[in-house]
């Protein structure tokens, strides 16, 4: 009977994609055991990247019983470099995060560079051993390519090897196809939008004619900070002046079981000056959006500049950290993004992210249902978890509510129970439900600086039990 592994007139490239095979099935069952904790929260179909590389390692099991056929290690190939491009694409935003010393996406860049560097190696060492060959002569190859009528172990080795490597591919390739339309199918048209006929007519009739877009302020040579700007308030309210950007961010990080969020903001003025809170750090500058480069009139860039002798200090000591702030284009209702420098309450370095919009004031709040079923049934809890409080702006462009735990839900006949994050409001709502005491429609109400909105929700009788 053939042998099914001969390996007495094999060269070391053969050894070498044996050792690939074992390196890639571990690689393999660590993969699958750990990505989902090691991947950032942006990064789309991880799994695919495991199967790809499954599929390298079966399509090398093959190569190993048919090491004369040597193009199907080219397909191993293949496979192993479609899972290197995946994780070539999902460690940018943790190396990025890393430098920024922000991590607000999740994951662990240490076990991806690890992902990284395994995979390479298995790769430079697939394509090292084709080259190098399977024989020790090419004679000897070209000897066990035929496939003669009467010898059959070869011919079902062949055949067995085909349907597995055929196998392998498809199913690696079409799994991943089909994770890739579900994660590319669109929301449905029907989406929420609180911009009603009601919601139009009090923005209309909301008295604020200040146009923030049409503020430009132009980069100086040099800024004097032993003016007023020493001074400036760094709350969201000053006499006298229009806000023309507004910026909010917040940040939490797990700490000894601490979740708690610090949050931060920055008002840009019209006079071009800019106030503001990073924690508990006060900042204080200038800020421009036309650079000295552009032409007169244009704005080419949002940019904030500080000195130290007018921030807080930190540790007795002052910072240049704010020395320079740079805002990012963003799509959405966030039109900027900026990072920014933030001292943790134990001393470490951190950095924040604050989304910016040319600022409106808000006009009214509506309640985001997540398409949810409004029915509920009376006595039983009715869970709210994942409606959104959304807030709208005067320009008809809205968002959720930043701060959840500041508003204040209630029901009527009913009452809402709030369960919060180890019962500390500082650290996020947990769950929302409500307890309705009677049977017919019911409003859920919430109110949020000074707004309300309501929802209603059909409260069924329960249904009696079968005797």
């Amino acid at each position: 009977m053939e042998k099914i592994f001969n390996l007495k007139n094999k060269a070391v490239g053969y050894f070498i994609v044996a050792a690939d095979v074992l390196i890639a099935l571990i690689l393999t069952i660590i993969y699958f055991a750990t990505f989902k904790n090691a991947m950032a929260t942006s990064a789309v179909n991880p799994e695919v990247l495991g199967m790809f590389l499954l599929a390298g390692a079966i399509v090398d099991i093959v190569v190993l019983v048919l090491p004369q056929y040597r193009f199907i290690h080219i397909i191993a190939i293949v496979m192993f470099a479609m899972a290197l491009f995946k994780e070539v694409m999902f460690i940018p935003n943790l190396i990025a995060d890393y430098v920024n010393n922000v991590f607000y996406q999740g994951g662990n860049l240490a076990i991806n560079v690890f992902y990284l560097v395994t995979l390479l190696l298995i790769i430079g060492s697939a394509i090292a051993a084709g080259f190098i060959g399977f024989y020790k002569s090419e004679e000897e190859a070209n000897a066990d390519m035929p496939i003669a009528k009467d010898n059959v172990p070869h011919i079902v080795k062949v055949s067995v090897g085909g349907v597995v490597v055929l196998a392998a591919v498809l199913t690696s390739t079409l799994i991943a196809a089909d994770l890739q339309r579900k994660a590319s199918i669109a929301a449905p048209v029907e989406g929420f939008n609180p911009i009603t006929e009601e919601v139009k007519k009090i923005a209309d009739e909301y008295v604020y004619d200040f146009k923030p877009g049409k503020v430009v302020q132009k980069e100086q040579d040099s800024y004097d900070f032993t003016t007023d700007v020493k001074n400036v308030t760094t709350s969201t309210k000053r006499d006298n002046h229009y806000m023309v950007y507004y910026f909010e961010g917040s940040y939490s990080e797990g700490w000894q079981g601490d979740y708690s969020a610090t949050y931060g903001y920055i008002c840009l003025w019209d006079d071009g000056i800019y106030g503001g809170k990073i924690g508990s750090q006060n900042i204080r500058g200038y800020w421009f959006n036309s650079s000295k480069a552009a032409a007169e009139g244009v704005k080419d860039c949002l940019k904030m500049v500080s000195d130290p002798s007018i921030n807080d200090k930190i540790s007795d000591k002052p910072t240049e950290k704010y020395n320079s702030l740079i805002a990012e284009a963003v799509p959405g209702f966030y039109q900027y993004q900026v990072y920014a420098y933030l001292r943790m309450s134990w001393g470490d370095d951190r950095s924040m992210i604050l989304g910016g919009y040319e600022y409106s004031p808000e006009v009214a709040i509506a309640i985001d249902t997540q398409n949810a079923e409004l029915e509920a049934i009376k006595g039983e809890e009715f869970d709210m978890s994942s409606w959104v409080p959304t807030r709208v702006l005067k320009n008809l462009t809205f968002s959720s509510i930043f701060k959840p735990v500041d508003v204040a839900w209630s029901v009527d006949n009913g009452k809402v129970a709030i369960e919060y994050v180890d019962d500390d409001k500082n650290r996020g709502i947990s769950s929302i439900t409500a307890t309705f005491n009677e049977a017919g429609e019911q409003n859920v109400t919430i109110k949020w600086n000074g707004f309300e909105a309501s929802v209603k929700v059909n409260v069924v009788e329960p249904e009696e039990e079968a005797e």
